[in-house]
């Protein structure tokens, strides 16, 4: 169903449609890869009831146009735009270098998802400023060369926030100023995070995901004992020294951290600190060169839900490596070089297993046919077409 039949505005240029995310209505009109070189003029007051923007959740999707920049109140004439929830302006992936400071009026008020990410943004528009409410801001993947402090300042607190580093090669302090939940930085091209002092909204801490960065010490984050961290993922950082994690290890960030993502390091064994970081229950060690996982290497997780081991080259396990692990419910080893499930997998109280292929003949079986484990059902077999709980229904 086009726009168009509602609103001759829109020209047969977007679509409507209603979605649910995680149970809650969101309604979207839909201007995605629709060749656009403007943002439409969405003067929508005559469309059906059921997509009036009142109440809930309404999302206008412009991605991946050729849009070049955002005019005076570009979705000000929205009817009743105080009654929404929650607005969504996705403009991610167009070529955006400039934003009218009239951009957004009409949505002083309102709570705001703002996506500028992938576009020629060289600074964080002025036009934020008019939004008071604003509870996502990406801009990462833009040439971003000045920060103002003031306009992080009214940005703050933010749940989501990303960015990209790509031109700083030091830790540029105004975004300190930032209070955040979630903070995404890439392409960082500094070597240290020296004078890091960005905190976290709520008891939780920060979620820090860093990627793509030239980062070596992040000893400023690890070792700080006056920030709170959550949640650290940390992929494609080639260059990170793992040091400051083994001596720093009993700090306040480490020790309260409830999710790792390490990866990309070039383990060759599980670090020794792992099994200290007590409070863990997400961890992941995945593109590295790990060939064994041993007795103690996980001992002291006993909050451990979910495990990822994937893309390394295990080839054992030893059997009592998961013996403390008693909340383990999700464990992924796939793309690894096991051959069949180890007793200490196949004893956990898994809901979820991923592996490759493993060897299906009965004998190789036994250790799943004296225990329930249905986690296993799914795994494929080598050099077969059948699954593991088909061939297990083959065996006496």
């Amino acid at each position: 169903m086009f726009v168009s039949e509602y609103a001759t505005a829109l020209k047969k240029k977007c679509g409507l449609t209603k979605v649910r995310i995680y149970e809650t209505e969101v309604k979207l009109v839909r201007c995605e890869e629709r060749d656009l070189r403007s943002i439409p003029s969405f003067a929508i007051q005559n469309l059906p009831t059921g997509f009036y923007p009142g109440g809930k959740n309404f999302t206008i999707d412009l991605r991946s146009n050729y849009i070049q920049t955002v005019p005076d109140k570009a979705f000000g004439d929205l009817p009743k735009l105080s009654s929404v929830d929650l607005f969504g302006i996705i403009l991610w992936n167009n070529s955006i270098s400039s934003v009218s400071d009239s951009a957004f009026l009409g949505l002083e008020n309102t709570r705001v998802v703002v996506d500028l990410a992938t576009n020629n943004l060289t600074t964080i528009p002025q036009a934020l400023r008019i939004l008071r409410k604003i509870e996502v801001l990406e801009i990462a993947d833009n040439p971003i060369m000045t920060l103002d402090s003031s306009m992080i300042q009214h940005i703050s607190p933010v749940h989501d926030f990303s960015i990209n580093l790509t031109l700083y090669s030091s830790w540029p302090v105004v975004l300190n100023n930032l209070h955040v939940h979630y903070l995404w930085l890439y392409g960082y091209s500094g070597n240290s995070f020296q004078n890091f002092d960005v905190h976290g909204i709520g008891q939780r801490g920060i979620e820090l995901d860093i990627g793509g960065t030239d980062i070596v010490d992040l000893s400023d984050v690890v070792c700080n004992n006056q920030i709170n961290v959550s949640k650290l993922w940390l992929w494609g950082n080639f260059k990170l020294d793992i040091r400051p994690f083994e001596r720093c290890s009993q700090g306040k960030v480490m020790q309260n951290i409830l999710e790792l993502e390490l990866d990309d390091i070039n383990f060759e064994s599980i670090p020794n600190f792992a099994h200290t970081l007590t409070k863990l229950e997400w961890l992941r060690f995945a593109f590295h060169n790990i060939t064994e996982i041993n007795a103690n290497d996980f001992r002291g997780l006993k909050e451990l839900k979910v495990l990822y081991l994937d893309y390394n080259r295990i080839t054992t396990i030893h059997p009592h490596a998961f013996d403390t692990n008693t909340k383990l419910r999700e464990l992924y080893l796939n793309e690894n070089m096991l051959t069949h499930i180890p007793d200490s997998v196949v004893n956990l109280n898994l809901g979820l297993l991923r592996m490759d292929a493993i060897d299906c003949t009965c004998s190789s079986l036994q250790n799943l046919k004296q225990v329930n484990a249905t986690f296993a059902d799914n795994i494929p077999c080598l050099g077969d077409t059948q699954f593991v709980q088909y061939a297990l229904a083959a065996c006496p």
